[in-house]
């Protein structure tokens, strides 16, 4: 009987005098006989990522004619970019954000992102969806707030600014632009050097400091051993990153972006290589367990971004498009409305791809991966808030059913979120505050 191999394994050896190791891919020698674990019990956790899109959708455009799962429902136009990944999608149609209008693209967001009315003079006034999903699964990761990327770096007209991740009020986190930042970021944590030996000597001393200061408890008063426990909070945090850091050093090599996609564009400029740049970075990031959050923004909320890649030429798609303030005519602006709308799902796919085409234990990260799509509105040229645009891909490690059209005309849209919660193992009895509060799930969603 062969002996399982560590899920940490590389080859080691020399180059020009510097020490290397060439990562192995997960084999299956590391995992449980279902793949559905590694080979020492440890869960292959399920990853998070919160993709959003500005300036809303049509419903006559977005919401799939018939209702059901499998043969039963088709993508609909808005979606048929998504359509090699029908397996991995579910549509929830209907659902209405309870939590009253009273900011344009900033209430709404903010209800689906954290359940609650967004703040007068500032952001949000709870956590988001993917803040609360890192507590429970990425504290032992190298990013243990999440990778947070983005697209479009132009103004939301002072909705939610440029972000959709938010650890609390006035506590964003907010979108990286440049693929060859984060590329460079992800490389130092490769493996293509063997780890900084001063993350060694840190940890060793972290370790010496904390067992000695714990020494010290028995010894101190009440007061003390308060501001002890804080400092060694602090210390925990620390070393958690350390370990994480080294760990992750077995994780390969990312698609260097100024290689595959030199015409990408200026960072914060919409383009398709741009999504491709950092698909591919986040697939690496999921796949080696850097992280199991993330975000990434194609759009923020009220963008003024042009779409000009898709043909609409260099004016505010917010203005000529979502407002059908196009001077061309009505016509001409809902058409390039919906031109938008198919655009930004087409980024969207560029990320299922490789998902999809990573393997991860027994099946791929698309079979492992939550991803919850979003927008600032539903329907934006009157800023409706019923039908609002909400899809959920992936198939959650096996927990999620996929491959389904859910309509639930006038349910909350809390719902959603507070169903992935409870997914990832969340014990909290309710998502959400005030008209926005729910301690319902969606069970038609589960497999």
């Amino acid at each position: 009987m062969s002996r399982p191999i560590p899920r940490r394994t590389v080859l080691r050896g020399m180059l020009a005098g510097v020490a290397v190791a060439l990562p192995l891919p997960r084999l299956a020698g590391m995992l449980d006989g279902n793949g559905t674990a590694y080979a020492d019990g440890t869960p292959l956790l399920p990853r998070y990522l919160t993709w959003f899109f500005g300036n809303g959708i049509d419903p006559a455009q977005w919401v799939p004619a018939a209702v059901g799962q499998g043969a039963a429902w088709s993508v609909s136009p808005s979606l048929v970019p998504l359509a090699d990944y029908k397996a991995w999608l579910s549509v929830l149609s209907g659902y209405e954000v309870k939590i009253p209008a009273l900011y344009a693209h900033k209430s709404a967001p903010a209800a689906v992102l954290t359940g609650a009315q967004a703040a007068m003079n500032g952001d949000v006034t709870a956590p988001s969806i993917d803040q609360k999903i890192a507590d429970l699964v990425n504290k032992d990761t190298a990013f243990p707030s999440g990778i947070h990327v983005g697209i479009s770096n132009v103004t939301g007209a002072g909705a939610l600014d440029f972000n959709i991740s938010f650890s609390g009020p006035n506590a964003p986190n907010p979108p990286n632009y440049s693929p060859a930042a984060l590329f460079a970021t992800l490389l130092g944590l490769s493996g293509a050097q063997e780890p900084d030996p001063a993350l060694f000597r840190r940890k060793n001393i972290l370790d010496a400091v904390a067992e000695e200061a714990k020494a010290l408890q028995g010894r101190l008063g009440a007061e003390d051993r308060m501001r002890l426990d804080r400092h060694l909070e602090g210390i925990g945090e620390l070393q958690t990153q350390i370990d994480a850091t080294i760990a992750s050093a077995d994780c390969g090599v990312p698609i260097d972006p100024d290689v595959a996609y030199p015409d990408r564009g200026e960072d914060g400029s919409i383009s398709i290589a741009r999504c491709q740049a950092f698909a591919d970075l986040l697939a690496f990031a999921f796949s080696c367990e850097l992280t199991r959050v993330a975000s990434f923004v194609f759009s923020c909320a009220a963008c003024h971004a042009p779409y000009t890649e898709a043909g609409l030429g260099t004016v505010t798609f917010h203005e000529d498009f979502g407002h059908r303030l196009s001077p061309m005519g009505i016509d001409y602006a809902t058409n390039g409305f919906h031109t938008g709308v198919a655009y930004a799902m087409t980024g969207l796919a560029e990320l299922l791809k490789r998902f999809r085409d990573t393997p991860d234990g027994a099946g791929n990260l698309l079979d492992n991966a939550v991803i919850y799509t979003t927008s600032c509105v539903a329907q934006p040229w009157d800023h409706r808030m019923d039908d609002f645009p909400l899809l959920v891909i992936g198939k959650g490690g096996g927990l999620l059913r996929g491959d389904l059209h859910h309509r639930a005309a006038g349910d909350n849209a809390s719902k959603v979120p507070f169903s992935l919660l409870k997914l990832f193992g969340s014990q909290e009895p309710s998502f959400g505050v005030t008209e926005g509060l729910v301690s319902d799930t969606i069970p038609e969603l589960l497999a």
